[in-house]
């Protein structure tokens, strides 16, 4: 797939992009618009990310591996391009609840992220 040009039916630079796009693809493969099917399918999703997630761990926990231990760097090289295979499927279902539920993804991702810039959160990630 590296090396191929792919001509979308539209520029694909923002999040409102990316829905038209599944918009039009939706339409161009019949795909089904029933909200509850694509959630279903989104869970189905994760579930393969952490499929490879787990696949990644294995390969750097030395009590579940017979080979070499690899670091986390080392396993994700292995497993990156299938890892962004599923997180981008998981995106394109993300997008089509939006379309399917009249969300403007885009707006609503802005008006989260303002309000994030403000909140404050029990937890925060431990310093390393």
């Amino acid at each position: 797939m590296q090396g191929e040009t792919t001509n979308f039916p539209n520029e694909m630079h923002t999040i409102e992009d990316f829905q038209a796009f599944h918009r039009w693809l939706d339409a161009q493969k019949g795909f089904a618009t029933d909200i509850f099917l694509n959630m279903t399918m989104l869970s189905g999703e994760i579930g393969e990310v952490a499929q490879v997630l787990k696949q990644v761990y294995f390969m750097i926990d030395p009590a579940h591996t017979n080979q070499e231990v690899k670091t986390l760097e080392e396993a994700l090289t292995i497993h990156r391009e299938n890892l962004g295979q599923e997180l981008a499927d998981c995106l394109a279902y993300i997008f089509k609840l939006a379309n399917y539920t009249g969300v403007d993804l885009q707006q609503a991702y802005l008006e989260k992220m303002a309000k994030n810039l403000h909140r404050t959160w029990k937890y925060k990630a431990e310093e390393e």
